[in-house]
């Protein structure tokens, strides 16, 4: 017996090979544009320039010099970075208020510093003239001024690294030292926060320089830090005039606030002579238009 199977003509179908040409064609299309979007993002980019460095790096000082150099580049163009043990300083230009050497004065973030005595002068390298002078007071030696060149050499000690401090304020500060009278009688919450955070308790923390005890009977000068600790039940009430009811404990992770008999923000503490004889350092040049590593290595810190 013969089966007869009636089968409906679809015209409007569209051929498979068809289909896959279609696809292929949008898939090239698509390509051709994100490849091309892709090669401009490639080519906008500035290069860093290569460059080589001699570092040299004791637990008082460093000094960089430019031993070659692909094209001239403007120190404000430049970051350096320091790196040990999981801590990072970072070098940058532009804090004009700060007024010695490297200005090497925050762990985390500094922002500005300048060539003092050791600074190479156009008698000791006429090729950058232009952009240093002998005094050491002149401007054009600020890092962030000069250019550096094959020769130029940056390079800070002592007064450098440490007294440099006098010349800083925290943020949100008039000033750099404190009784402690003056921190619990007359810091904002505001101030206090940005200090400490939330760290204050009654718990002993013990006697390392990042940590400030005030006593028992205090008297607290700004309401909203009354209220504060009084959440935390450090305080007699939440209004100004209130005391600790017990000795408290504050800490900071920013070393370069030492709490003792008088609180300084820096003098020294915070600055690279955290570091010693024998540790390892890697340095760091960043260009920082482009975002690349100019240049980097790590040495051996020796003994001033």
């Amino acid at each position: 017996m013969q089966r007869r199977t009636d089968l409906k003509k679809r015209d409007d179908a569209v051929s498979p090979v068809i289909a896959v040409m279609l696809m292929l064609v949008v898939t090239i299309i698509i390509a051709a544009v994100v490849s091309g979007f892709a090669g401009g993002l490639v080519g906008s980019q500035k290069a860093a320039p290569s460059a080589s460095f001699d570092v040299s790096l004791t637990d008082k000082s460093i000094d960089l010099t430019v031993r070659s150099i692909s094209e001239e580049v403007s120190s404000k163009d430049i970051m350096i970075v320091l790196s040990n043990a999981g801590d990072t300083r970072k070098l940058v230009p532009g804090y004009h208020t700060v007024p010695f050497g490297f200005n090497i004065v925050e762990w985390q973030d500094v922002k500005g510093f300048k060539d003092q005595d050791n600074v190479t002068t156009a008698a000791d390298n006429p090729s950058i003239s232009a952009t240093q002078a002998a005094n050491s007071t002149n401007s054009k030696q600020w890092f962030g001024n000069y250019t550096l060149k094959a020769g130029s050499r940056m390079s800070a000690s002592d007064g450098a690294f440490i007294d440099v401090y006098s010349g800083i304020k925290p943020e949100g500060f008039t000033k750099s030292k404190f009784s402690k009278n003056e921190i619990i009688g007359g810091w904002t919450l505001a101030q206090w926060t940005s200090v400490f955070g939330d760290t204050a308790t009654a718990a002993n923390l013990g006697s390392d320089p990042t940590v400030l005890k005030l006593n028992s009977g205090s008297t607290i000068g700004d309401a909203d830090l009354a209220a504060h600790l009084f959440s935390k039940g450090l305080a007699t009430s939440e209004e100004a005039g209130a005391t600790l009811t017990s000795s408290i404990y504050a800490e900071t992770t920013d070393t370069n606030w030492v709490f003792g008999a008088t609180s300084v923000y820096g003098d020294g503490y915070g600055g690279i002579t955290e570091i010693s004889p024998g540790d390892r350092v890697t340095v760091t040049i960043v260009h920082t238009p482009s975002g690349q590593t100019m240049f980097m290595k790590t040495v051996t810190v020796k003994e001033a």
